[in-house]
Parts: C-alpha cells; sequence; structure tokens
C-alpha cells in the first residue's frame, strides 16, 4: 500500500491515473473510427430510415457508438419462430407503414414468394433454405396455404423429421438498438436517457475499453394468422390487421424520436485533462511518401482525436494555455496565429507531445475566394517545407491534402460517415462543390454506389483529389472506377449532366462574402442542382446558420422552397441537424438540410 497523503505520491497516482484514461480513450477512438467505418453487411444494406436520427445523435458523441439497430418491422413467418434456427422463414418483411392490407394478408399467394423479402422495397433478399416452396395457382380454387404447402412439401410419412410448417404467425418486433460505450459511467448516462422513453434497457456485457448496451422497445406482436391445417383465421379482418400493425409502427417511431431528444440533451462526454490525442509514433504525412506503396498496405490509425474529430490540446506546463489543433497527416493546423512571442514555444510544445507530427502551422486568415482556399498558414515549428501537401486517413480512406490552397476539416468525418450509411445499391451520386473529394472517396470506398460525380473548380484540389483516387484505385480498382472528377464551375457543369439523373446530390456549398451575394449563390446553386435530382431524389444541402436560427432553422427551409417552387417542383425537409459540433465562426453554425424533391 501507499502513503497517499504524500503529495509526491498523491501527485504521481493522479498522473499514473491520467494516463490509464487517456490510453482507454485512444482505444476506444481507434475501435469507434474502425468499426463504424467498415461497409454495412445487413441485409438491408444500411441503417433503417425511422432509426437514422438517433444511431446519428449517439454516432456523433465521443464516448459511444452503435454496432446494430432496427427501427422496428413487422413480417408473416412460419417454422419454429427462432431467426437462429433453419426451420424459420419470414416473408413481407416491411419497415413502413402496410398501406394494402388486403394484399399484404392474402395468404394464398404467399408461396409464390422469396423468403425473407422486403415488402416496400419492392426487392426480395434470399437467405438460404432448405426447402424451396414452389408457386401454386388453380384456377377457380382458393386453396389454404397448408394445402399448397402440403401439395410441395416431403410428406411426414416419407420423412418423419420433417413437418410442414403450415402455421403462419403474424409479428411485429419493436425498436432494437446496441451501443458500445466507452466506460460505464458513459454507459450509465445513455441508459438513463433511453429509460426515460423504454423499459428494456440494461448492461449486455463489458470487458476492458468496452461496454454494451442494449435497449429494446415494447411494441411487439405475435399472433397466428392461421389454424393448424393452414387455413386463415382472420377472414375479411385484413383492415383490423392492417391497423393494429401500423398502429404498433406509429407509436414505435414515436418513441425513437423521444429517445432521440433525450439523446442530444445528454451532457457533453467528459472531457480529459491529460494527452488522449497521443498518436502512434510512425509517421505516415510526409510529403514524399504520399505513393509509397507500402504506407499503402499498412496505414496508420486515422488522426481521430478526443475533443472533436482529429482535433487535441495539449494542457501547457505554464500558465499559458495552449490552443486547440487539428492533425491532418503529419500537420496539426493551429486555428489561429498566436502571439509572436509564444509561437514557437506552442509549435515546439505540440510536436514533442505528438511523436508523428512534422509539422506545426497556424491559419493567418480565413478562407479566400469561390475556390475556398484555406488561407496563408505559417509554420510555428517542425519541417520548413512548401507547399503543405500531406496525406490524411479517415476511415481506411486516404486522401491527398493541399492545405494552402484548399479547405478540408477533419472535424467533418462523423459527417462522411453519416452520408455512407444513407446511400443505397445503385445509386447515381453528385458531389458538388466536391474540393480534395472526401465524401466522394468515402462513398466510393464504403457503399455499393453505382456512380459518384465530383464536381469541383479549384484546380489544386482536384489534382489532389486525382492523386487520392489513384491510391484507391491501387487498393481496390472497381470501387476507384465508379468516380468521376469533373473540373469546373458547378453551375456550368451542371448544364452539361443530365437532368433528373442522380438519386442523391451532395451540395456542401462556399459561404458568400456579404448577405447579399450569399443569398443570390443560394438560389443560383439550388436552381441548378434540383433539377438534376430523380423525382424522390434525395439532397443534402449545407447551409450556414445563427445560432438563434437553430433548430428551426426557418432561413434555410423557405431559401429552398423557393428554389423548389421556380422549378415547380416539391420538396420535403426531412432533417436539419448541425454538420457538427463547433461553430465555423462567432455564434455561427454549418448545418446540413436532407431534403427530397419530388
Amino acid at each position: 500500500t501507499h502513503d497517499l497523503s504524500s503529495p509526491e505520491l498523491l501527485l504521481q497516482s493522479v498522473s499514473a491515473s491520467k494516463m490509464s484514461r487517456n490510453a482507454q480513450v485512444a482505444t476506444f477512438a481507434h475501435r469507434k473510427r474502425m468499426f463504424l467505418g467498415k461497409s454495412d453487411k445487413s441485409s438491408a444494406g444500411g441503417i433503417d430510415a425511422h432509426a437514422r436520427d438517433i444511431c446519428a445523435a449517439i454516432n456523433a458523441r465521443a464516448d459511444c457508438f452503435t454496432t446494430s439497430s432496427c427501427s422496428g418491422r413487422a413480417y408473416l413467418w412460419t417454422g419454429e419462430g427462432l431467426k437462429a434456427t433453419e426451420r424459420f422463414t419470414r416473408y413481407r418483411v416491411t419497415h413502413e407503414l402496410i398501406e394494402d392490407g388486403e394484399r399484404y394478408f392474402d395468404l394464398s399467394s404467399l408461396s409464390s414468394e422469396l423468403a425473407d423479402s422486403a415488402w416496400e422495397e419492392g426487392r426480395s433478399r434470399m437467405r438460404e433454405k432448405k426447402v424451396a416452396i414452389s408457386s401454386f395457382r388453380r384456377p377457380g380454387v382458393l386453396r389454404s396455404l397448408g394445402d399448397a404447402l402440403a401439395r410441395v412439401l416431403p410428406c411426414t410419412a416419407d420423412n418423419p423429421e420433417m413437418e410442414p410448417p403450415v402455421v403462419v404467425w403474424l409479428r411485429f418486433e419493436a425498436f432494437i438498438l446496441h451501443v458500445c460505450c466507452q466506460d460505464l459511467h458513459s454507459a450509465a448516462q445513455l441508459c438513463a436517457a433511453a429509460r426515460t422513453v423504454f423499459k428494456n434497457v440494461g448492461v449486455q456485457n463489458w470487458a476492458e475499453n468496452k461496454v454494451m448496451v442494449a435497449i429494446w422497445g415494447d411494441e411487439g406482436l405475435e399472433m397466428p394468422v392461421t389454424d393448424p391445417h393452414g387455413r386463415p383465421t382472420f377472414i375479411g379482418e385484413d383492415s383490423w390487421l392492417q391497423t393494429e400493425v401500423n398502429m404498433r409502427h406509429k407509436r414505435n417511431w414515436a418513441k425513437i424520436e423521444r429517445f432521440r431528444d433525450a439523446v442530444l440533451k445528454m451532457p457533453e462526454a467528459k472531457p480529459v485533462q491529460s494527452n488522449p490525442w497521443r498518436l502512434p509514433q510512425k509517421s505516415v504525412g510526409d510529403a514524399d511518401d504520399i505513393d509509397s506503396e507500402e504506407n499503402l498496405e499498412n496505414p496508420s490509425p486515422e488522426s481521430v482525436l478526443e475533443g472533436g474529430e482529429g482535433s487535441g490540446q495539449v494542457p501547457s506546463s505554464s500558465s499559458r494555455a495552449i490552443p486547440r489543433f487539428d492533425v491532418i497527416g503529419d500537420i496539426a493546423v493551429v486555428s489561429s496565429l498566436p502571439p509572436a512571442e509564444d509561437r514557437e514555444r506552442i509549435g515546439q510544445l505540440i510536436l514533442k507531445e505528438n511523436g508523428r507530427l512534422r509539422i506545426v502551422a497556424a491559419r493567418c486568415g480565413a478562407l479566400q475566394g469561390d475556390e475556398r482556399a484555406a488561407g496563408t498558414l505559417e509554420i510555428l515549428a517542425g519541417q520548413q517545407r512548401r507547399p503543405l501537401l500531406t496525406t490524411h486517413t479517415e476511415f481506411g480512406v486516404r486522401y491527398v491534402i493541399n492545405l494552402e490552397a484548399m479547405f478540408f476539416s477533419p472535424r467533418m468525418g462523423p459527417e462522411r460517415q453519416r452520408l455512407c450509411k444513407l446511400v443505397q445499391p445503385g445509386e447515381q451520386v453528385a458531389v458538388l462543390f466536391a474540393g480534395c473529394c472526401p465524401e466522394t472517396l468515402q462513398i466510393a470506398a464504403h457503399t455499393e454506389a453505382e456512380r459518384v460525380v465530383a464536381v469541383e473548380m479549384n484546380t489544386d484540389a482536384v489534382s489532389c483529389a486525382r492523386r487520392s483516387l489513384q491510391l484507391l484505385e491501387k487498393r481496390n480498382p472497381t470501387r476507384a472506377s465508379r468516380v468521376e472528377v469533373l473540373e469546373g464551375d458547378m453551375l456550368e457543369v451542371a448544364k452539361t449532366l443530365q437532368q433528373g439523373s442522380f438519386d442523391r446530390v451532395l451540395a456542401p456549398r462556399p459561404k458568400g462574402k456579404t448577405d447579399e451575394e450569399d443569398n443570390a449563390l443560394v438560389q443560383q446553386f439550388l436552381g441548378a442542382l434540383i433539377p438534376l435530382l430523380k423525382k424522390g431524389g434525395h439532397c443534402h444541402w449545407y447551409d450556414f446558420v445563427a445560432d438563434w436560427e437553430f433548430p428551426s432553422c426557418e432561413r434555410s427551409r423557405a431559401r429552398i422552397q423557393a428554389a423548389a417552387s421556380r422549378l415547380s417542383r416539391e420538396v420535403t425537409i426531412i432533417r436539419c441537424a448541425a454538420a457538427n459540433n463547433k461553430p465555423v465562426a462567432e455564434r455561427q453554425y454549418r448545418t446540413v438540410i436532407d431534403f427530397s424533391v419530388s
């Protein structure tokens, strides 16, 4: 035992505790990046529409991330009732309201469908099963499902181990969510928020740097819709069955929204007071190793640090505070120029605490011009290299970035990950104002989009984007081949693209110098991009709002509605939220508005 009454021993104990906490945070941050950076392997290919907001709210926090979710679903099933068994088959899986009850509950046509078929999506997902069920039709005769199955399944006399699954059940599974938390404190906060809405909440298991929380909804339903011989038991009651399912969907969705609101009100993750941003000692960001095959095959962990994506803060041993900074590749970027007498000290201290950093630079000005060049950067410490060219890894994808010639923010990493989860297989995606193409590359690398078109007028940014694309091509030529980078003014390039050909458009647009200029730009940009969308297509529009405009963002909504009205199109605002948690200027935030066009 130690006598902690000694000030020296007490200080050592506190220091050791901080270092242990730092290691825990760094390990959890790495686990989160790796997990969220993987492609979605679920049969749906992405997060259910009604669970996206709650998953985004949780994943925006530094101390937790979602590992699996279901917004709630209804389906018909036969067999043993346990999904894990081979003798369980489900049909007409729907995460949405049932619009046509008569058709949905028509059991006479059930045997002609694929197992695990998705009802509302107009497509089927087939899972492997032992027995195939053939379609059946006999003009003028309505056969029960049991009779139909008896005709096509081996009889029990010939195969005593098999019994035809003649009973059909209707099941509604409520919302379910699994979340990995950094520690028990974070898990307790999440459980407290969830228990304001849901009854079934608890810690499922835990290990070092990992606490799993499970949250279950309570709007379940389990009922047979045929008798043991396969005869329908609710003939003429399709409307009632439809109401029962839809009522549960609506109550379930309302609870998810309340849970999302509770998560957004949770206190921020407790900040760490020591060195949680300490990075591995391997350097991957030198300008002369951008195309290194060795680094390509063995990329270092992403520069995603506690306190915000790619940001950090060194504790000062003196009374003068060290400013926060972004880590981009092997360069630390301080957002503003420190006083002259502190510059070298600050730069050297940051380098000392981060072995893989080679340069510390500070911004001397705001974004410049239509091409959004990053402005002047003054090197505070480290290599005197120009241009400030580096490689930055995010969710396993490498970007080549010239920090003096283009805008890039690692703090938008979670937003890029959110967008990837929304992209559906086969989509045509346009990324306007693409910059060095981080969104484009993430979508190409982590989704099954058929085509991704990037438009950018900054020549330096286009050059970097093409070099990044070459890096992706070395690792995955197929995914890289889906990308097309077009250089030019978005307003002009949009005229050359086929109207109504894109399922999704991303528009991280630049801001005008004045309110009048900004209003004019907004209408020009929206007027050019809305015609590119297919009917039912989605746009992710990035705007700039004052803090008092949150959360309604009425001015931004009105501008979108006005632009659509002039084009005789209708828009539906789906979501309005901050693109990240950091202001872009005093009391100014970058917001993202998701809307669909019809």
